[in-house]
């Protein structure tokens, strides 16, 4: 054979290489979302700054999350003093859902209210959000998939997260494995 036939056979084999491990493993899509994380790291500190310099303690926002198998938070929550008040539970994916209003001692999942952030109300507040990405970045920086911050006040306005796998065959893309939240219709309120 001749050289120029092996460096094209060798050419093709690397080709083929590549690919194969693409498929396999998908490494551009780890590529992303170490991309990802590393925006969040970057922009954190940021979008935290400016929610500070807002100096807003009295607001609302409507919460639509879900914690897979665990709690779903839907709910618009009312937030003075830098303390929730006021829980409405409310079906965002019905039209003309009422809201309902839940007494305190409801805000709190009691077998999850503590280790699942998203089971307690009483934690729904802009600088709590921020703290579990901040713990997150530090013990679980991977399990993070998306976060966006506001670009008004900085709040996290969307944070998703679980366990991050690549999307190759021999590690596959998991499907519900990620606990969610978004931000809506936040408005901030007289004193």
């Amino acid at each position: 054979m001749t050289q120029k036939k092996l460096c094209t056979i060798g050419i093709i084999a690397f080709i083929a290489l590549l690919i194969g491990i693409q498929v396999l493993y998908d490494p551009i899509s780890s590529a992303r979302h170490a991309l990802t994380v590393s925006r969040v790291r970057r922009e954190l500190p940021e979008a935290r700054a400016k929610w500070e310099a807002s100096g807003i303690t009295d607001y609302t926002f409507d919460i639509v999350g879900n914690a897979r198998s665990i709690c779903r938070p839907s709910a618009i929550v009312e937030v003075r003093g830098g303390e929730v008040v006021k829980v409405e539970t409310k079906d965002f994916t019905q039209a003309n859902s009422p809201a309902v209003s839940l007494p305190p001692d409801k805000w709190a999942d009691p077998d999850w209210g503590e280790e699942a952030f998203l089971c307690n109300y009483y934690r729904f507040t802009m600088p709590e959000f921020f703290d579990i990405i901040d713990e997150t970045l530090i013990s679980y920086p991977k399990s993070i998939t998306q976060a966006e911050f506001d670009p008004v006040y900085g709040f996290l306005a969307k944070f998703r997260f679980g366990i991050y796998i690549g999307y190759g065959l021999a590690r596959p893309k998991l499907n519900n494995c990620c606990n969610e939240y978004e931000i809506q219709n936040f408005q901030v309120l007289t004193p």
